[in-house]
């Protein structure tokens, strides 16, 4: 059968804000038919600046709706609501933001479509009471605020939208997870997504530094925030000779390459002495020393020179490129990232694409189209055949098997997704790939690894691969963050499998992807932020460049890689063959700036950083203020002129509604730091979560800046849910806390299932089961060097 775009056949329907477009978006853009219904005065998402020009087409709304159809239903009225249900019952997969009773549908309505997948995404739950968030809020809430910022400054909330989008991959992971058990077994799931819980699961180093002891010393650890640093202080920004952001990091090729180049310059101080710094322990203990000897160097070179001859080297560096730097990229022209696209009432507009590439992908996605409810055609769908397997309510993805390549964060964290969900995952290394951070004595490996089994093969030897090779065939997928062709030299790319097992997806989730002139190059997760805009954006203007404190693009494209598996399970069931799928996780970096990279092409506006303020000035005022207690802070984001009456009444300032400063929306953009500063001085002295309480019942958005200990201490939505618990060790030993997959499946929580295993712990019992290999066959394998 010819291959057809990944999701072809299955409707989604979509009634929700920003997760939720964002979360459509994805499908849509893998074939599905993707239906979002918007009120009769049209799309919110339509009054969301920045604008085409003067056309008044909005940008965000443009992309976020891209391969959809939008209709207007009127949810208030019995005949929308009526027309709603009806759509509901000929649907796949209902994507939902909903407040708990104000759903438009009862749940007997949509029990009546017994295989509906539900996604119902909301702050802390649907048992949770609603909570007015945005962007700024979120990030407060779920600890991303407190981790980026530095000592002189404010918390940090990251610029452009990325809480929205890393609610919307998980709501798009638990759609096709339900949708795959709803196919086989006729029954249908819940999630109760929370995007509290979803966002937290990806602050990276908080919970370890908190549950666990390690490299920084006995639990429990608060970070406190530390500029472009990150957590272990081998990653920095430094000025080059002309003042331009320069993305540096010692985590990767000290002693062959970075010491080596520095003393060709002379200026490697004493870092060279081996009496001094025998061995690289010796010299990781003197981070602080290692970083401010190569600011010294790097501010003495160009940063697009150094950034070429790093990646040479195989170093993970980069410039911090300006939006329209990023748009000049080599890669980007050569892979036809930016696609024409008419948009209506804009012309024909340069517009990114997909999060990544499958060899089934169609026409890129065109601007969303808008209909007339009587002309959009589902005939409700047929009652679901009997069972064909039996599957576990809590485990959608029971059956399906996963050979993981991957190590570090970004591969590990998509698998544990899937893996937390039912997925058999097994983590393919050496011994001599088994140290560091990719073994259970680092709190990194058991953090990511949970669920997961844990063999080991000697891929350098053709037995090994051989051995590989056999066991990708009783696989459902592979996937690997290695150089781009590694896995085409084993045998073990789609291309070399497909004959022996055509329905094996491959998904190779590549720096910046397996073609162009930047195909080779090195990265880690500040590397893509350096490269895509979002380090520049994410500072405050006129200071040192900051950008985030953990490492977002690593947990984007380690959800991105969940998605893309999925999408090749559905591809496999429909037509007999898998996909091959090029992840660049640069490109994924690239999608979710898409905004601000669509507002420089079409405008050509070199919007500078703004901080804490919205980057479009949507919202005003938008800031992180200083609340009682040492560095207690609170975030507040107002919308419009009665949001802002209602705030000037909790401050006790009711001039302020009428200061010529402040009375318009308009006015108060032009005035921000006095306004920000009036608002300050009010939350200085009072306690950050009595200002959230009362902005909330005011109907206002704001948030308690949390921090680690905060979100597992205080945190009322963490505690209610039970998102902490504990894995089990496999072989005895004290059970590992642990997060939980951050939705309730028909309102309960998946198993954590086990911790992390120690690395090739299951390697006998993954060859005998799954191969058939008896113990002769397994020593012999041993003996011969192969099983290592």
């Amino acid at each position: 059968m010819p291959k057809t775009s990944p999701l072809a056949g299955v409707r989604v329907l979509e009634c929700g804000g920003w997760a939720g477009a964002y979360a459509g978006k994805l499908l849509a853009e893998a074939g599905a038919d993707v239906v979002r219904v918007v009120p009769p005065g049209g799309d919110p998402l339509a009054a969301e600046p920045p604008f085409f020009g003067e056309t008044g087409v909005s940008i965000q709304e443009t992309w976020y709706n891209l391969g959809k159809r939008v209709i207007d239903l009127d949810l208030a009225a019995d005949s929308g609501r009526f027309e709603l249900e009806r759509l509901a019952l000929a649907s796949d997969v209902l994507i939902e933001d909903w407040a708990p009773g104000a759903e438009p549908l009862s749940a007997n309505s949509l029990a009546a479509n017994a295989a509906l997948v539900r996604v119902s995404i909301t702050h802390g739950g649907r048992d949770s009471p609603p909570l007015m968030t945005n962007d700024l809020v979120s990030n407060a809430l779920c600890m991303w605020a407190s981790l980026s910022g530095n000592a002189e400054t404010p918390p940090l909330a990251g610029y452009g939208n990325q809480t929205y989008h890393v609610a919307g991959i998980h709501a798009a992971v638990c759609a096709l997870a339900g949708y795959r058990a709803a196919r086989l077994t006729g029954r249908g799931t819940h999630f109760d997504l929370s995007t509290l819980e979803a966002l937290a699961s990806c602050s990276e180093y908080a919970f370890m530094k908190w549950f666990s002891a390690g490299p920084w010393g006995t639990a429990p650890t608060v970070h406190f925030r530390s500029g472009a640093q990150l957590w272990t202080g081998s990653f920095d920004i430094y000025p080059d000779r002309d003042g331009k952001g320069m993305h540096v990091t010692v985590a990767l090729g000290l002693m062959e390459e970075i010491i080596p180049w520095l003393a060709a310059d002379g200026m490697e101080r004493d870092l060279a002495d081996r009496d001094r710094f025998p061995i690289l322990d010796s010299l990781t203990e003197r981070f602080p020393y290692l970083m401010d000897t190569l600011r010294e160097w790097v501010a003495t070179k160009e940063a697009n020179a150094l950034f070429e001859e790093g990646q040479a080297k195989h170093l993970p560096w980069s410039p911090v490129f300006e939006l329209r730097e990023v748009l000049a990229s080599p890669q980007i022209g050569a892979r036809g990232y930016l696609q024409p696209r008419e948009v209506a009432g804009a012309g024909v507009q340069r517009l990114p694409m997909r999060a990544f590439r499958t060899d089934a992908d169609g026409e890129p996605p065109p601007a969303a189209t808008r209909i007339e409810i009587r002309d959009l055609v589902w005939e409700r769908r047929p009652a679901p055949p009997p069972p064909t397997v039996k599957i576990p309510p809590l485990r959608p993805l029971e059956g399906i098997r996963i050979l993981d390549f991957t190590h570090v964060l970004a591969g590990p964290h998509g698998t544990r997704l899937l893996a937390d969900l039912g997925a058999d995952v097994i983590k393919l290394g050496t011994a001599l790939r088994s140290g560091g951070m990719n073994n259970v004595s680092h709190p990194f490996y058991t953090w990511w690894n949970r669920g997961k089994r844990s063999i080991h093969i000697d891929m350098a030897q053709e037995r090994g691969r051989e051995l590989a090779r056999q066991l990708a065939t009783k696989c459902d997928a592979i996937t690997e963050n290695f150089s781009a062709g590694v896995l085409g030299r084993w045998g073990m790319d789609r291309k070399s499998l497909a004959g022996l097992h055509p329905k094996i997806t491959v998904v190779s989730m590549g720096g910046t992807g397996q073609s162009g002139p930047w195909k080779d190059f090195v990265t880690y997760a500040p590397t893509i932020h350096a490269l895509t805009g979002v380090t520049a954006m994410t500072t405050f203007p006129d200071r040192r460049i900051l950008g985030y404190g953990f490492s977002l693009a690593d947990h984007l494209g380690g959800l991105a890689s969940a998605l893309a598996i999925l999408e090749g399970i559905e591809h496999a069931a429909r037509t007999g063959e898998g996909l091959d799928v090029d992840l660049s996780q640069y490109e994924v970096g690239l999608g979710v700036m898409a905004p601000g990279l669509i507002d420089q092409l079409a405008n050509g506006i070199a919007r500078p950083p703004s901080g804490n303020r919205h980057p479009f000035g949507a919202w005003a005022p938008h800031g992180i203020y200083r609340a009682a207690g040492g560095d207690a802070w609170i975030a507040i984001a107002v919308r419009g002129d009665d949001q802002w009456r209602a705030l000037c009444g909790l401050m006790e300032r009711p001039e302020y509604a009428t200061d010529a400063r402040f009375a318009t929306h308009g006015a108060r953009l032009a005035n921000q730091d006095a306004l920000d500063e009036g608002i300050q001085d009010w939350t200085r002295g009072r306690d950050r979560y009595a200002v959230m309480a009362a902005c909330q019942a005011a109907g206002i958005a704001a948030g308690a800046v949390q921090d680690v200990r905060d979100f597992v201490t205080r945190d009322r939505v963490v505690a209610a849910r039970g998102f902490f618990g504990e894995a089990q060790p496999s072989a005895g030993g004290r059970p590992v806390p642990a997060d939980s997959f951050p939705a309730l499946l028909d309102g309960r929580r998946p198993d954590r299932t086990f911790a992390a295993h120690e690395s090739g712990a299951d390697t006998f019992e993954v060859l005998q089961e799954i191969l058939g290999l008896d113990d002769d066959a397994v020593a012999e394998l041993m003996a011969a060097g192969v099983l290592v």
